[in-house]
């Protein structure tokens, strides 16, 4: 009997459905990755500490700065982007 959802494998050769898996994680981090830099932007402009954000964040207050201190957001369309200051 041939199973049609199940098609046999060959050693060395990756079927679609993990690989579509690791795509839709990776879609998924993304957007999570996003979210979190925009929480943090808005948590910095409604005035938390880095010393809140860390401990949200559950990391030290010196990696939550150092990760998202160039983090910027647009209250219009929510979009995020880090930026760094122009060289002096």
């Amino acid at each position: 009997m041939v199973d049609d959802h199940h098609p046999p494998s060959t050693p060395g050769v990756m079927t679609g459905a993990p690989l579509h898996r690791i795509q839709q994680l990776s879609t998924q981090i993304s957007e999570l990755t996003t979210a979190q830099g925009l929480a943090v932007s808005q948590a910095r402009g409604n005035g938390a500490t880095w010393t809140e954000i860390a401990r949200a964040l559950g990391c030290s207050t010196q990696a939550a700065h150092k990760r998202y201190r160039w983090v910027r957001h647009s209250e219009q369309t929510c979009e995020v982007w880090h930026e760094r200051p122009l060289p002096m």
